[in-house]
């Protein structure tokens, strides 16, 4: 016998268009919660890191059809920055834009790239070194943020304003209002649960990532976490194996005078 889902419509999908901490990792927990298969950011580039730097770094067009046609909701990086490109080849979706109170949302986004490892740093040097995998990853994520935002220096809080009103407005703009759900995660569930036309949960709705947890979050609690640290483990006992053996060189030296 067929299961069905009464949750929500089968055929519901939708994309998150709202800039990166406006509540985008609650509202993804939020809609996994109500049976949506979700690619946030992680689902959005890993399996897909080739492809995206194709893009970054050759001009190449985004293939939206290819990375997101097995998505019911899309939200984050890249799909926020691709958003005009994912609606033309999927005109079914619907649109959720995630808003917040405006300065709240810059000491917040201030807050996450001073946590953030970014492209030409020690860290990220020494990290690419290691792993080609943490390499594209910063690398594509640097792009993206830089291109959505402006800027990666946390001080850069009037371009961050800027771009913020900017992309708001031309979503507003573009996206018919029968379509659109202008949301503040502060409103819970039932503003979200009645555009999908879904039954709201009884339970409290999810906040996530409230002081810039993710860049914190341990390797193993990720698909592309697990990839860096296997990455990372092999290059150490590559170095180690490359120490012992210098090691023993010079020790048959020694002996041998």
């Amino acid at each position: 016998m067929l299961s069905v889902n009464l949750k929500r419509p089968q055929v519901m999908k939708v994309i998150c268009v709202g800039m990166n901490k406006t509540g985008t990792k609650s509202i993804t927990k939020a809609l996994r919660h109500l049976e949506f298969a979700v690619f946030d950011c992680e689902e959005q580039i890993f399996d897909f890191l080739d492809y995206w730097l194709d893009v970054f770094q050759n001009g190449v067009k985004p293939d939206v059809k290819r990375v997101y046609r097995n998505a019911d909701a899309v939200v984050d990086i890249p799909g926020n920055l691709f958003y005009e490109e994912i609606l033309e080849s999927f005109p079914e979706f619907k649109v959720i834009l995630s808003e917040r109170e405006e300065d709240s949302w810059v000491k917040s986004v201030m807050n996450h790239f001073e946590n953030m490892v970014v492209s030409g740093s020690c860290i990220s040097y020494i990290l690419s070194m290691l792993s080609p995998t943490a390499g594209k990853i910063t690398y594509i994520q640097d792009s993206l943020l830089t291109a959505l935002f402006g800027s990666l220096n946390p001080k850069s809080t009037y371009v961050f304003r800027k771009r913020h009103r900017i992309h708001n407005q031309r979503v507003k703009s573009i996206v018919p209002p029968e379509k659109l759900l202008v949301y503040n995660v502060k409103q819970g569930w039932k503003p979200l649960c009645d555009f999908l036309g879904c039954t709201a949960p009884a339970i409290p709705f999810p906040h996530e990532n409230i002081e810039a947890e993710i860049t914190k979050m341990p390797l193993d609690m990720t698909r592309t976490g697990r990839q860096i640290k296997r990455e990372l483990q092999n290059s150490a006992f590559v170095i180690f194996g490359l120490l012992v053996m210098v090691l023993a060189v010079i020790m048959a030296i020694c002996i041998s005078y």
